[in-house]
């Protein structure tokens, strides 16, 4: 019998293996941690009010613990966060004014390959090395 304010056996189970569960994706998630430094390239204009990157410029990525941070500065000094799953998958974003920005890619660990969209330009992230 189940007493109010106590997990029985099931109860119990079930924490503990959704315990383990995050424990594990963290640890696979942070296989992946670092800056990766990359070009950003313009690759298309929707509305005609993009910014060319200079040419040379670096930007960093930085993940750490699983969690994906970008300052994107070429138009609006925007951070996306967001996080990269156990297989590198990478997904960050942050709202403007006028929609979203978002990145989605994949890194190996050592590199780094995302497309940036916002409501106005596409941008593909390439870590240099």
């Amino acid at each position: 019998m189940l007493r109010s304010g106590r997990f029985g056996a099931v109860g119990l189970g079930l924490l503990f293996g959704l315990g383990i569960a995050s424990i594990t994706w963290a640890q696979g998630a942070a296989r992946f941690d670092g800056q990766y430094m990359g070009e950003l390239t313009l690759t298309k204009e929707i509305s005609g009010d993009c910014t060319h990157p200079p040419l040379g410029a670096l930007y960093p990525v930085t993940i750490l613990r699983g969690e994906v941070r970008f300052v994107y500065r070429p138009r609006f000094g925007t951070t996306l966060v967001g996080r990269v799953d156990e297989n590198g998958l990478v997904k960050a974003s942050a709202r403007l004014p006028k929609g979203f920005v978002r990145m989605t890619g994949q890194t190996d660990g050592r590199n780094l390959r995302a497309e940036i969209v916002s409501p106005s330009c596409r941008y593909l992230f390439q870590t240099k090395n």
